[in-house]
C-alpha cells in the first residue's frame, strides 16, 4: 500500500496534500497536524509516522521545525522520497543525508 504524508496543514500543506491526491498514486494520505480535518486521515505525533510507513513525505512545517523533521524521519525510515518546503532551515545545520532521498 503507498502512502504519502504531509507534516504541516497551513496553506502549502493543504496545497501539496490536495495535489498529491490528484494523482491517484497512493492509496492513502495521512497529514501530521493538530488541526481539525476530515478530508485525509490524521496523526497528531511524530513517533506515528514509523507506523504509517509513508513512501513519500512533504515536509510543510514552520521552517523552525523542519530540521526536527527531517531528522526524525532519516533516523526512523529508509528509502523513502522526501521534499522540504524552502527554507530547508531557519540556520545552518550539519546534516547529512543517507537512509533517504531528500
Amino acid at each position: 500500500m503507498k502512502r504519502a504524508l504531509v507534516i504541516g496543514y497551513g496553506s502549502i500543506g493543504k496545497r501539496h496534500a490536495d495535489i498529491l491526491s490528484k494523482f491517484k498514486k497512493f492509496d492513502e494520505i495521512f497529514i501530521l497536524t493538530t488541526q481539525k480535518q476530515k478530508k485525509y486521515k490524521s496523526i497528531s505525533d511524530v513517533e506515528e509516522i514509523k507506523y504509517i510507513n509513508p513512501s513519500y513525505i512533504v515536509i510543510a512545517s514552520t521552517t523552525n521545525k523542519h530540521f526536527k523533521y527531517l531528522h526524525y524521519c532519516e533516523k526512523n525510515l529508509s528509502g523513502k522520497i522526501i521534499l522540504v518546503e524552502k527554507p530547508v532551515f531557519n540556520k545552518i545545520q550539519e546534516f547529512n543525508i543517507n537512509n533517504n532521498i531528500v
